[in-house]
Order: C-alpha cells, then sequence, then structure tokens
C-alpha cells in the first residue's frame, strides 16, 4: 500500500501526541501492521488470518439498520461478523474510501471496547454537501497479550 509508507514515516518519526495522549512508537507499528494484514485478508477472504487477528467480538454499528439498545449494543461474534457482514462492509464505499485514504489519527482510547482507535478521513468537509462536517471510518483495536486485535468499526457521523 502507498500509503503505508507515508504513514510509517509521519508515524515513526516520532511518538504519535493527540488529545492529551500518547502512543508509543510500538504501539503505532502494531496498529498499522494489524490493519494492513486487517485490510490484505478482507480482500483476500482470508478467513484463517481474520480470526487470528480479530478479538472473540467484534463492534460494528454499520452491521444494523437499526439502533441496538441491548446491554451490548452492535457487538457480533466474529464468526458471525466474517460469515455474514464482511462482504456488505468490504463492498461499502465507506471501507473502500478508507482503505485509500492518506490521511490517519491514531487515538489512544484505553477503554472497554478500544484502546487505539484509527481513524481514516473517508469525506472532507463540505465534499458531500456545504456545510458538511466530512467523514471518518473508524477501527478499534484492543491489546490482547502483546498484540493488538481488531475489535470493531463505525463510520462517524
Amino acid at each position: 500500500m502507498k500509503m503505508t509508507t507515508k504513514i510509517l514515516i509521519i508515524l515513526l518519526s516520532t511518538s504519535t501526541y493527540l488529545f492529551g495522549q500518547n502512543i508509543t512508537r510500538s504501539d503505532t507499528l502494531e496498529v498499522v501492521q494489524t490493519y494492513e494484514s486487517l485490510f490484505s485478508a478482507i480482500e483476500t477472504n482470508d478467513h484463517e488470518s481474520l480470526m487470528e487477528i480479530s478479538t472473540d467480538q467484534i463492534y460494528c454499528i454499520i452491521c444494523f439498520d437499526s439502533s441496538d439498545f441491548s446491554e451490548s449494543p452492535y457487538m457480533i461474534e466474529k464468526e458471525d461478523f466474517f460469515e455474514n457482514h464482511l462482504s456488505s462492509v468490504r463492498n461499502s464505499e465507506a471501507y473502500q474510501r478508507a482503505t485509500k485514504s492518506e490521511r490517519i489519527i491514531l487515538i489512544n482510547e484505553n477503554g472497554h471496547r478500544s484502546d487505539i482507535t484509527a481513524l481514516w478521513t473517508i469525506y472532507d468537509r463540505n465534499e458531500l454537501a456545504p456545510g458538511h462536517e466530512g467523514g471518518q471510518f473508524g477501527m478499534y483495536f484492543k491489546k490482547k497479550g502483546e498484540k493488538f486485535k481488531f475489535a470493531g468499526m463505525e463510520t462517524i457521523p
């Protein structure tokens, strides 16, 4: 991926510092490697790799047409996600734009759903309509042991 080299040069030249939260170089590199592996596995439909680099449950708000007010909203077992939702995600305009975007922001969350969230700009301000704020495609990564694993996705807004 062309964007990988640009991202690595920018991100590895210094620790990422955003919203007062530091992300180490090693964590940055690990997340970049994980999402590159994820994008590659999604494109080739490599089910074995997808299962290995993912958490047991995947958060996916874009997989549902209606609001989920349950105790664990938008959580899907990873097998269900890869078997029943992956093809629509892969074919979505948001995902396609994210894989081509050269603008990414990493946010240190250290939360329940994500340790690091990667946000790709998929729509610029005013691109869709005058006054539209733009949009991002977000992927969640949770640290399990020494590795980051894919834990979910959504679009913002």
